[in-house]
């Protein structure tokens, strides 16, 4: 798969930070892609390539939701990023990490594989190494120590076992700390509510380092796994290849924000699983995936504070041409998304709310905005391509 370019890629987290900056990329690469996302609350991510993929509203925690999905769309490659995110411990974290990075990733295997594809590339975590020594290594045995990391690096060891009974190829790509434009609540929005707040930036600890990863770094990883068969089969670190202390990344993001507030290290006691060095040197993929780091962090914190800057804004005015099939439906003011209910022909009693049947508006009349649905959409309904083979 060294092009892809004309392939049919299903990114399952779609609409996450990571998910949606890669779902752009694959549109831009050429590939007909399949965002997967549990729900509508973060498609707006999308806005931008509305136009050029389509949805599916799947739960990976429910099997037949997810394989329903895969099956129909028939990919040739699934990027599975969707997971729960690591928290402080609990039992309630335990179960919930069991549940969506542990029984969601099988379903996801199996989906994939019933779905046809070649290759599952599973979006892993440095955090497998736990406090081992750095600078990571692709031969290097994990070490979890937090039940993210213990559940993630046992994902891993179910998508090699997938690979020895199906016909898929499996890849995993552990990034460090990634950090972007749209990225969830993390060191680095931390500082920034801080800095809004004129208040010093408190941590837990500050001494521990990290390797900050730029998100379009991240993604270029992704896609490389997917381009390079050689490194198939492999688990493969990635970082942005300058490890540093929390408080120097604090105090980064502060002169990236041209503000001057005080760090306040220890200001609250570190977690009991904190890994206290984080760094990849990127040697394993460079020489598996010709890649390495295009971005500085100083770059990179250039442009997610001009993100910041910019904020949201206007959504790109897109048209989204109905096809025969499929159903368009606004999830806000003049934004409009591509998907097909995939409930019995004998329940769709009506196009949903706000969204219009495709083959009623002929099978390539560009669509202008519809009314907006009111909160999410149906729970039933879910979003996928059409029959395979089928441009969207």
């Amino acid at each position: 798969m060294t092009s892809l370019a004309g392939r049919r890629a299903a990114v399952i987290g779609g609409t996450g930070f990571l998910g949606s900056h890669l779902v752009e990329r694959l549109v831009a690469e050429g590939a007909h892609v399949l965002a997967v996302a549990r729900t509508t609350a973060r498609l707006c991510r999308l806005s931008a390539v509305r136009g050029d993929c389509t949805v599916a509203l799947a739960d990976v925690c429910q099997p037949e939701s997810i394989v329903g999905a895969l099956r129909r769309f028939r990919p040739n490659v699934v990027f599975h990023l969707a997971a729960h995110a690591d928290a402080n411990e609990s039992f309630g974290h335990f179960a919930e990490c069991v549940r969506v990075n542990g029984l969601g990733l099988v379903n996801a295997l199996q989906a994939a594989a019933e779905g046809g594809a070649e290759l599952f590339v599973y979006g892993d975590s440095a955090k497998d190494y736990g406090n081992a020594s750095v600078p990571y290594r692709a031969a290097q045995a994990s070490r979890p120590i937090c039940s993210y990391a213990i559940v993630k690096s046992a994902g891993w060891q179910l998508c090699q076992l997938a690979a020895s009974f199906t016909k898929l190829k499996t890849i995993a790509i552990r990034p460090t700390f990634v950090y972007g434009p749209r990225q969830n609540r993390n060191v680095i929005t931390h500082v920034r509510e801080c800095v809004t707040a004129g208040r010093p930036v408190t941590l837990m600890g500050g001494t521990q380092t990290r390797d900050p990863l730029f998100v379009d770094d991240a993604v270029d990883a992704f896609v490389a796994a997917a381009q390079k068969p050689r490194a198939w089969g492999q688990a493969i670190p990635i970082g942005g290849g300058q490890e540093l202390t929390v408080i120097s990344l604090c105090e980064a993001v502060i002169g990236a924000l041209g503000a001057t507030v005080p760090v306040a290290a220890g200001a609250e006691e570190s977690r009991l699983t904190e890994i206290w060095r984080s760094n990849s040197d990127n040697v394993d993929a460079y020489q598996l995936l010709d890649w390495q780091p295009r971005f500085s962090l100083s770059e990179g914190l250039a442009r997610t504070v001009s993100d910041w800057t910019i904020g949201d804004g206007a959504v790109p005015a897109v048209t989204v041409r109905a096809r025969r099939g499929c159903y368009l439906a606004a999830v806000s003011p003049g934004v409009v998304f591509r998907m097909l209910d995939r409930r019995e022909l004998d329940d769709r009693r009506a196009a949903p709310r706000g969204g219009r049947r495709a083959g009623e508006a002929g099978p390539s009349e560009p669509v202008r905005a519809h009314a907006a649905l009111s909160g999410s959409l149906p729970a039933s309904l879910h979003l996928v391509m059409p029959a395979h083979g089928e441009h969207v």
